[in-house]
This record gives structure tokens, C-alpha cells and sequence, in this order.
């Protein structure tokens, strides 16, 4: 499993520095670190509720360098996506696209989310290996601090929870499939004109299911005893 870091880079309210607390506690991360953050104080502490143990382990940091110290992979976010020539530079992925990707790592990523009035520079992002950003509104594209961390530890909380999709069924035993289809159609004594197009149908629908290993033995297990019962 990965390792994740949390880092809020200059953070100007110390609600939402409370607030990313209690988020965090909620989704099972503790590492906190603040790049010269407000003064915490009792708001913060209220807004944290259950996260405060988050706080009191929190690392304040003067530089974002001491913040990913130790970290294998950066990972900026931003509310502001492909802007001109510097387009490059924000280029992203979402939240969901990062989690599922790197559920299975055995890496330690921080996370860096910038002052809630302008986000990260495009000096800090350039130092990033990726980008992060959650697809919002055109006309009100970025979220509040807090609500954005929330999103985004949320992804990666949930990743753990998606089953990996069974091994489909491969080609000769789709093939087998159908040929079974073929046989039943025979011994039924379907109408021949119509074979060819039933056929096809089937094969077609089958070729759209992606049927897995386990429905794939379940269908060729009735045909076949149907063909079986037929024969007696």
C-alpha cells in the first residue's frame, strides 16, 4: 500500500486547517505537514473535532523542499487546468484516474495543496512529478481548501474497496460458446433461415458482455446440459 503525506502549503485560514484534520481522521491518514501555516489556534481545534490528534502530530515546515523530504513522488494539485503555453505544467489527472493508479504502489507520495488564494505557483507545480485536479464547474472552478483535501482522500480511501475485475473469458472459450450456441439451435430444430442471423446475434452479444471466467462456465454449463437432456 502507498504512503501518503499530506502538505498545505501556506494555508491562510486555520479553520480549513482544522477542517483537513477531521477529513483526514475520517479517511484513515495522520501524516499532516504545514509549510508556514497561520498560528493554529482554538478554531482550528474546533473544526478538527475528532482529527485533533492530527494537529497535534502535525510537522510545520518553513519550506516545501522540508515538507516532501523523504517522499518518492510529488504530487501537486491545482483548481486551474491548461492554461496556454504553460499548459504542460497542469496537466492532470483526476482524483479517481490518480487513485486507482497508484492503490497498488508500495511508494510514499506527498500531497501538496496550495494557500487558499491562489493555489500552488507554477514554480511549485513544475517541481511536481504529477498534478491533481478536480473537474468542477467552468464557472466556478475552485473549491475551498478543506473541501478539496476531502475529495481527493476520499478517492484514495475508497480505491482500496475496488475489487480487481475478474479474468475475462478468452477468445477459444468464447469461441467454444458460441459453438455450443450453434449446436442448440440445431437440436431445437430452429427455423434454418434464421440460424445464420441467430447465430450472429448471439456471438455479437456475447463479444459486448465481456463475459468473466466465472459466467462463462455458468453459460456453457446450461447449454451443454441442455444439449445433454435433449439427446436423451
Amino acid at each position: 500500500m502507498p504512503a501518503f503525506r499530506i502538505v498545505l502549503v501556506r494555508p491562510e485560514n486555520e479553520g480549513n486547517i482544522g477542517a483537513v484534520a477531521r477529513s483526514m481522521s475520517n479517511f484513515d491518514f495522520n501524516s499532516l505537514y504545514l509549510v508556514s501555516p497561520v498560528p493554529i489556534g482554538e478554531d482550528a481545534r474546533k473544526r478538527a473535532k475528532h482529527g485533533n490528534y492530527v494537529l497535534d502530530r502535525a510537522v510545520i515546515v518553513q519550506s516545501v523542499e522540508e515538507a516532501v523530504s523523504g517522499c518518492d513522488y510529488v504530487i501537486g494539485t491545482t483548481g486551474i487546468r491548461n492554461l496556454g503555453e504553460r499548459k504542460f505544467l497542469r496537466n492532470y489527472e483526476t482524483p479517481r484516474e490518480f487513485a486507482l493508479r497508484v492503490r497498488r504502489s508500495r511508494r510514499s507520495f506527498a500531497l501538496l495543496f496550495g494557500p487558499e488564494g491562489l493555489g500552488l505557483s507554477n514554480k511549485e507545480l513544475a517541481s511536481c512529478d504529477g498534478v491533481v485536479s478536480i473537474p468542477t464547474s467552468q464557472e466556478h472552478p475552485v473549491m475551498n481548501l478543506s473541501h478539496a483535501v476531502t475529495v481527493l482522500l476520499y478517492e484514495l480511501f475508497i480505491s482500496n474497496f475496488v475489487r480487481e475485475p475478474e479474468r475475462a473469458a478468452v477468445e477459444l472459450e468464447k469461441e467454444n460458446l458460441n459453438q455450443r450456441f450453434a449446436l442448440l439451435l440445431e437440436s431445437i430444430n430452429y427455423p434454418e433461415h434464421k440460424r445464420e442471423k441467430t447465430r450472429i446475434m448471439f456471438r455479437r452479444l456475447i463479444a459486448r458482455s465481456g463475459l468473466s471466467k466465472w459466467e462463462f462456465f455458468i453459460l456453457m454449463g446450461v447449454i451443454s446440459r441442455t444439449l445433454d437432456a435433449l439427446r436423451k
